[in-house]
């Protein structure tokens, strides 16, 4: 396409009258610029003097990542030109040359060669060109927002809502930040499903993957409704938390994630029962000071809770028998947490503490459920 191409393109749509100023831009060829493949033709902050008509090649628009793109028959920089003030008079992108650029410039000198009638033409062509791209910008707007609103949602499916709220605050703060760690109390729950490891060995991935998925979904929909946050997914394992950074919520939570873990090793239980199945659920519970924040690497969000406080609610799922050889329940608490609860929730679990092991011979104690039903694998 040859600049004559270009003009009567751009004039065909925009120009109320295209005729009354096709003559005229074609003679102000005089005034074309060339620039090569990544200059600038302007940058952010400049002072707007002129516009450019672009007759062959595409401008950039960019302003920390691409606005737009736009191509022969397109007018750029008229925004900042057409501004009255002479402070609001400045770019406010930059402007680079995609590809062999040649462009038509137009600034208060060739404007000043026109009539009356041809000034008038022109301004209504400018209101054109600006209202095509506020519709253009509208769009983009929506589409903008229709992609923020998918991207919520795919997010908020793979991390928790504490990690949600972080991670999407980072991100939409002038782009990507780091989530500072803070320390915090929480309730921490582990939980596994007792005997899977054998059990599934003989049986396809699909069948796998079944189990897994009811287990949790029964677990998680649980946790939700009594106020929790799932952290993460481990195989066959789970671990959630609450927040309790303060007596009033410590009040309203302990005893929902308490009467949350004993629910859902009851209506596990029962699953599992009625289903024939060689295996049971074994929940460990804690409360005590964590670190919450962002663990990953340089190019990784990775959220979670660390700390002796998560470690040692490992420590509660995963025991097998107290100290004294007996079984223990489906839910296994420990002393802090047992304190903290209101005594008709306390009937649920050992009068007097017991005593679990770790692999160093540390004990721990123990509240544990009165089921005695957790499989000691």
């Amino acid at each position: 396409m040859n600049a004559h191409q270009a003009i009567s393109q751009f004039l065909a749509e925009f120009c109320p009258s295209p005729t009354s100023l096709e003559a005229f831009f074609l003679n102000a060829a005089r005034r074309v610029l060339n620039l090569r493949d990544g200059q600038l033709l302007c940058r952010k902050g400049d002072e707007a003097d002129e516009m450019w008509l672009i007759l062959k090649g595409q401008v950039r628009v960019e302003d920390r990542g691409l606005i737009a793109v736009r191509s022969v028959g397109e007018i750029v920089g008229e925004v900042a030109f057409v501004r009255v003030a002479p402070k609001l008079r400045l770019r406010g992108a930059d402007m680079v040359a995609l590809g062999e650029l040649t462009a038509l410039r137009i600034d208060a000198s060739l404007l000043e060669e026109m009539d009356q009638a041809q000034r008038l033409v022109w301004k209504d062509t400018l209101l054109a060109v600006l209202a095509g791209k506020l519709d253009q910008a509208q769009g983009q707007r929506a589409d903008l927002n229709s992609s923020s609103s998918v991207m919520r949602d795919v997010m908020q499916h793979f991390v928790c809502a504490e990690a949600f709220s972080a991670a999407w605050a980072a991100i939409t703060d002038q782009g990507f930040s780091r989530i500072d760690p803070e320390v915090c109390q929480a309730i921490v729950w582990f939980s596994d499903i007792a005997g899977f490891s054998s059990y599934a060995a003989d049986l396809g991935p699909a069948e796998v993957g079944g189990i897994v998925r009811e287990i949790m979904d029964v677990q998680t929909a649980i946790v939700a409704s009594a106020g929790g946050q799932v952290d993460k997914y481990m195989g066959d394992g789970l671990m959630c938390f609450w927040r309790v950074p303060d007596d009033v919520r410590l009040k309203r939570f302990v005893p929902r994630a308490v009467t949350a873990a004993l629910e859902a090793g009851s209506t596990l239980g029962g699953l599992i029962k009625e289903r024939g199945l060689p295996l049971d659920v074994r929940i460990g519970m804690h409360i005590g000071k964590v670190t919450v924040g962002d663990f990953g690497g340089a190019n990784r969000v990775a959220f979670t809770l660390i700390g002796e406080t998560v470690n040692t609610a490992s420590r509660y799922e995963q025991a097998r028998t107290a100290t004294d050889g007996l079984p223990l329940g489906r839910v296994r608490i420990s002393d802090a947490l047992f304190e903290a609860l209101p005594d008709d929730l306390r009937s649920n679990f050992d009068n007097s503490a017991r005593q679990i092991a770790d692999k160093h011979s540390f004990t721990y104690g123990v509240r544990s459920s009165l089921d005695r039903a957790a499989v000691a694998t």
